[in-house]
């Protein structure tokens, strides 16, 4: 199994699990895999930057805010209000470019 399968095998268990109804220890029972191993995936998972072309969920950060929240993971947040000054953001995403590799 390539890397890329591996990562896919876990993506899938993972969401499998968020969507059973059940809580984790329950669901790593019932498919038969230690617990601790769901947990270090699931964090592997969610410290993957996000894949070219991949969708970004885009939410106001305040109920009728007119601006955007970009939340890339944990470390980065990006909040652009109305009124932004574009060049700005531009050397924003353009650091945060050289930060992903």
């Amino acid at each position: 199994m390539t890397m890329e399968e591996r990562h896919a095998h876990w993506r899938s268990i993972i969401n499998d699990q968020s969507t059973s109804g059940k809580n984790i220890a329950a669901y790593c029972r019932e498919i038969h895999i230690h617990t601790s191993l769901f947990y270090s995936w699931r964090r592997r998972l969610n410290e993957e930057p996000p894949r070219p072309g991949a969708f970004v969920e885009l939410k106001p950060v305040r109920p009728g805010a007119s601006g955007i929240c970009l939340r890339l993971d944990e470390r980065f947040v990006l909040e652009v209000d109305q009124g932004f000054d574009p060049s700005t953001l531009r050397a924003i995403v353009a650091a945060l470019s050289r930060c992903s590799g």
